[in-house]
């Protein structure tokens, strides 16, 4: 048998859902709401006896049917199926990660899709138990934040923001991935997903080539074949602390959207985005650490043949 995968969602269920409907900002859609931004496109999933038209619809039908896909590479090359867990699920007890839910699992992906406000943080028991984790040879963490938009206190400087990214479905302002930069920085790498930026596209439409460190990407193997990544309409900048630019390397880089409006990102002179970071082991750490956007494991934004390879290398890592 092959490597044994485990997907982390790091939300709290519970806290996403009591969002109040009447605030716009840092929440997720309803899946109505949902239905109404992009209708037609969704009314598969308009019968309530079927489908849940709030929140948790949303979450069930939208978010993690996106990572069926993922799942069917994964199980067709390791002959395992990919565990699939939540912070805090509908119902008790919090699963925090600890060293029994991490005995059968070689490669974990920390999908941290949790909003600021639900104050996802690792605790010391967790952060301990990667780093016993971390210390295996085959192990594999990968940490993958969303975007941060929004985060300018100024109504003006969100819309300039949100006309950049253009997706109606995203507020003014949607601060996601607070788990991933807490785990992070208290492993010592305080890494952060800064802005939602829009990606590129080639002349046929398709996800834009990434530009590579070829020296890194050959050394990792994690990036073998892979050309492409996404058209999610805004993805992160992953922010390297410049204390750190010897340790982390930038795997991959993004373009960005060369048609969209202004970003003050892109006014700073930038025109490509960190999107794939590696951590070599070292300091008492055998195992390897990846930083990457959390959509790379959905397949509904594009550059799926790309992203296939992608999930092939990861499940053989």
């Amino acid at each position: 048998m092959g490597r044994r995968l485990c997907i982390y969602f790091s939300w709290s269920r519970p806290r996403e859902l009591k969002a109040p409907l009447h605030l716009l900002d840092n929440r997720y859609p309803n899946l109505f709401e949902f239905r109404r931004a992009i209708w037609p496109f969704y009314e598969h999933a308009s019968d309530p006896k079927e489908y849940k038209q709030d929140i948790s619809g949303f979450l069930d039908h939208v978010i993690l049917s996106d990572f069926a896909a993922f799942e069917e590479v994964v199980h067709s090359q390791t002959g395992n199926r990919v565990s699939l867990l939540q912070r805090e699920g509908d119902t008790p007890p919090v699963q925090q990660l600890d060293d029994t839910l991490l005995a059968d699992v070689d490669t974990l992906i920390v999908v941290s899709l949790d909003h600021f406000r639900t104050n996802q943080v690792a605790s010391p028991g967790e952060v301990e138990c990667i780093r016993s984790f971390l210390m295996r040879e085959n192990a594999c963490l990968i940490v993958c934040p969303h975007h941060d938009v929004g985060e300018v206190e100024t109504i003006e400087d969100r819309e300039v923001q949100h006309r950049h990214h253009g997706d109606i479905l995203v507020p003014g302002q949607q601060r996601i991935g607070g788990f991933a930069r807490s785990l992070l920085d208290q492993l010592g790498f305080p890494i952060e997903n800064r802005w939602g930026l829009s990606p590129g596209r080639d002349v046929a439409g398709e996800p834009a080539q990434l530009l590579f460190d070829n020296n890194a990407v050959t050394a990792s193997g994690i990036l073998s074949g892979v050309q492409t990544f996404n058209l999610h309409p805004h993805l992160p900048h992953l922010w390297v602390p410049p204390s750190l630019n010897s340790k982390v390397a930038v795997l991959a880089r993004q373009p960005i959207n060369t048609v969209a409006t202004r970003h003050p990102y892109v006014d700073d002179g930038h025109r490509d985005f960190n999107a794939f970071l590696h951590i070599k082991p070292g300091d008492e750490r055998a195992g390897h650490i990846f930083v990457c956007d959390a959509t790379l494991w959905s397949s509904v934004f594009g550059g799926v043949k790309s992203l296939r390879q992608l999930w092939a290398n990861v499940a053989n890592f």
